[in-house]
């Protein structure tokens, strides 16, 4: 059985990193007995013993294709998400806005453009451009599907000013 376990040991994070067959979301399978098993699970059942079929195995190091059983940990699926959540890796965690570490955009910036867009100084497109974002950008700022808290805050710039930026 230990012969379907295919893996490379990764040097600096000791994750065994699955070679085997790819299954979605960056986890390992393999094929044992005409049906495909979650690499992880399969190798911590492996090492440990068998375990309830409603327990998640976790990973100490969220790496999904890590099958090295000292990474991985039995839990249910509220462990699995509490963990996530205490180490800041769900999906919508709070990196939104200013919080963003790649967003091109700031609350100031956002709170130029409602007030641009809002007295249509400028077409989306030239907002869009002069920010260095794409119109569709603009387009969910002006119909507040992002950026939602942020509002026409910004001091009434001099139109002056405003054509200045723009240009």
């Amino acid at each position: 059985m230990s012969d379907k376990l295919k893996y490379e040991p990764e040097l600096n994070s000791g994750c065994w990193l699955w070679t085997g067959a790819p299954a979605a979301g960056g986890y390992g399978c393999v094929h044992i007995n005409g049906k495909w098993h979650k690499a992880h699970r399969y190798s911590y059942r492996l090492h440990y013993g068998d375990f309830p079929d409603h327990l998640k195995v976790c990973h100490k190091c969220d790496t999904p294709a890590c099958v090295n059983p000292a990474h991985l940990f039995l839990g249910t699926q509220a462990d699995n998400v509490a963990d996530m959540v205490s180490k800041g890796r769900q999906r919508n965690s709070p990196q939104y806005g200013d919080n963003n570490p790649i967003s091109v955009l700031t609350s100031e910036k956002v709170s130029e453009i409602r007030f641009i867009t809002n007295r249509k100084l400028f077409s989306q497109n030239d907002v869009a451009r002069s920010y260095g974002v794409s119109p569709m950008t603009i387009s969910r700022i002006v119909n507040n599907q992002t950026w939602v808290g942020i509002t026409e805050t910004w001091p009434v710039p001099s139109l002056e000013s405003q054509r200045e930026h723009m240009q």
